[in-house]
């Protein structure tokens, strides 16, 4: 499709007197209007996203039409032409008012939203794809190519004599494209990234070409992001989403956009999730050189950004004494989680600590991303999809209480309004991998140290899972995080992935701030 791009290198290919990437089409796009030499009660006319979770589609109803049921499939399929191998999305049952002879307008919601799709770009809306004839008669359906983008970007202190970016960065870059992303960018800012608090500067120049390469598509055309991320790398990413959702390029209007963080390290000494050291001389002189260097760069928080549909958030704590190979700094940055999640996204956590993962080199998160997920891109990583795990506080309620304060809407921005739990026995549940053993973790609110396992349970065999508190808990406020372990992924180190969730904050009694309102 798109030829593979880079960003910094243009000058290095200048020098080599390499032709500089041109963003070229390989096939126009294709006319949306289905047209049939054989009569139908409806015509489908276009179908195109209006965001990303609907779809809309035009048709025509002719007399006949009226009184029938019409029922309306969503596809996603390899071309535009509907057949048995095409994946059903959803139904939706038309109304009997928009049975009524002339063209018609209908908004078709989705629940699951149309989640980016590399080997299925092709969006099709079938009417009645049950009854005889759905895939002779042309007539009867309607399609649209979503076109996708890539980005990959790597994190802080990157090798200089790297001029095109991290070697992880170009491999996981060509394996998306090889898999069928429109559009690679492997993002390039290492002269800069070994200065403190050049990493947030990073994020407009990034939206940027990804907006010039936006404005040599119409309109219309409807385009997904995927946008993977190391370590300040995500800060870089976070900033170049939110510059995008302000200038709001049509073209990703009914796109899904979706966020990797390989264990997200904001550059901040004030954000939880720091590193561990070793008890050496030299573990002493790393600590201090990278607290003075993230002094200097205070880094923004990395949060999900608003406009973020779905993120999967891989990361590691894993300590100095447990890495196979000992890193010669003695020390290993951590990812910084959970990451708030302000807009709501569906987020997917997965702890790679089991594994033995570090921050970075030969045994750090973005290559073991780049050899288990990475390639599977586009059959849906199922690696860690069958993992992902969701739960929630299942007895509680909002608590009455609403920010006011400028501090107070901040947090709730961040992590949510607390919930209220009548009782002092809460109840959690959730879904996770059938099977899998799921503990609940439970501390105060007050100190993030201090978080014991309050349930265990497991799921069972279609991956529900319910549990609830084994001791009552104090009045006071709480925060909860699941976590599920999967025999089926731990036969082998490479493989034991940890997934989790937070559940959010809780108060066990009363919120003392809905009494002072």
């Amino acid at each position: 499709m798109f030829a593979f791009l880079t960003r910094a290198g243009r000058a290095a290919r200048r020098r080599r007197r390499r032709p500089s990437p041109r963003l070229v089409l390989h096939e126009t796009l294709e006319p949306r209007l289905a047209l049939s030499a054989s009569p139908s009660s409806i015509v489908m006319q276009s179908a195109t996203a209006t965001g990303p979770r609907s779809v809309e589609v035009r048709y025509s109803a002719d007399p006949t039409a009226a009184g029938l049921p019409l029922r309306f499939g969503v596809y996603r399929s390899a071309d535009a032409t509907f057949g048995p191998a095409d994946e059903l999305v959803a139904t939706y049952d038309v109304p009997a008012a928009a049975l009524a002879p002339g063209r018609h307008d209908l908004t078709v919601p989705l629940a699951d939203g149309l989640p980016i799709d590399v080997a299925r770009p092709y969006v099709l809306v079938v009417a009645n794809p049950d009854a005889p004839g759905a895939s002779t008669d042309l007539a009867r359906s309607a399609a649209f190519r979503k076109f996708t983008i890539g980005v990959v970007t790597h994190g802080g202190i990157i090798n200089p004599s790297w001029t095109h970016g991290s070697p992880w960065q170009l491999q996981i870059g060509r394996l998306m494209q090889r898999q069928g992303y429109d559009v690679v960018i492997p993002y390039d800012w290492i002269r800069e990234s070994s200065t403190p608090g050049r990493a947030a500067p990073q994020g407009p120049k990034l939206a940027n070409q990804i907006e010039r390469l936006l404005d040599k598509l119409p309109a219309d055309t409807v385009v997904d992001l995927h946008l993977i991320g190391h370590s300040q790398g995500t800060v870089v990413n976070m900033v170049a989403l939110q510059k995008l959702e302000q200038d709001a390029p049509p073209q990703l209007g009914g796109g899904w956009i979706q966020e990797t963080l390989l264990d997200p390290h904001a550059a901040n000494n004030n954000v939880p999730g720091q590193m561990d050291t070793s008890n050496t001389i030299i573990g002493g002189i790393a600590h201090s050189t990278i607290f003075n260097y993230q002094a200097d760069a205070k880094d923004p928080t990395v949060v999900i950004p608003t406009n973020v549909d779905e993120a999967d958030v891989y990361y590691q704590h894993t300590y100095v004494r447990d890495i196979h190979l000992m890193t010669p700094g003695g020390y290993n940055l951590w990812g910084q989680v959970p990451v708030p999640n302000p807009g709501g996204a569906e987020v997917h956590y997965y702890n790679l600590t089991a594994t033995g993962a570090t921050h970075s080199g030969n045994s750090g998160v973005p290559l073991w991303y780049r050899n288990f997920v990475a390639p599977t891109l586009a059959a849906g990583s199922p690696l860690v999809h069958e993992l992902r795990l969701d739960g929630t506080v299942a007895d509680a309620s909002p608590t009455p209480w609403q920010p006011t304060t400028a501090l107070d809407q901040r947090a709730a921005a961040n992590w949510g309004v607390d919930q209220l739990v009548e009782g002092d026995r809460p109840i959690f549940a959730g879904s996770a991998a059938p099977g899998a053993t799921v503990r609940v973790y439970v501390g105060p609110a007050s100190d993030l140290s201090k978080i014991p396992v309050l349930a265990t349970t497991t799921a069972d065999a279609s991956g529900g899972w319910t549990a609830t508190s084994i001791r009552p808990l104090a009045p006071g406020r709480y925060r909860a995080v699941a976590m599920a372990y999967s025999r089926a992924l731990q036969t082998r180190p490479a493989y034991a992935v940890v997934s989790m969730t937070p559940m959010g904050g809780f108060w066990i009694g009363r919120d003392p701030r809905a009494l002072k309102a």
